[in-house]
């Protein structure tokens, strides 16, 4: 599996955490691939300094997530195969634009 990684600025409403922005922040999106083909999969935001999660998602049918609403950090995205038939695929050292 693969992580492509792309960086944009968001918009936030409402959010309260120390690593979410609730007026304007910025994200983390990309897509999951299997043997280059886009796959759906369950991806998790980690802040790197601590190691806390701060984010689940699903990907959609083609593989595609966003993180959003963050605050300019290190991160660490886990990508897990639903059925395990590959190691977990990590991103680290993200950071969201």
């Amino acid at each position: 599996m693969l992580i492509g990684l792309k960086v944009k600025a968001a918009v936030c409403n409402g959010i309260e955490s120390n690593l979410l922005d609730n007026l304007k922040g910025l994200s983390i999106k990309g897509q999951i691939r299997e043997l280059n083909i886009p796959y759906p999969c369950d991806v998790r935001l980690i802040e790197r300094s601590t190691g806390r999660v701060i984010m689940n998602r699903s990907t959609d049918q083609y593989g595609n997530f966003e993180f959003d609403h963050l605050k300019a950090t290190k991160f660490t995205i886990i990508a897990h195969h639903p059925l395990n038939t590959f190691n977990a695929v990590i991103a680290d050292l993200v950071v969201p634009k």
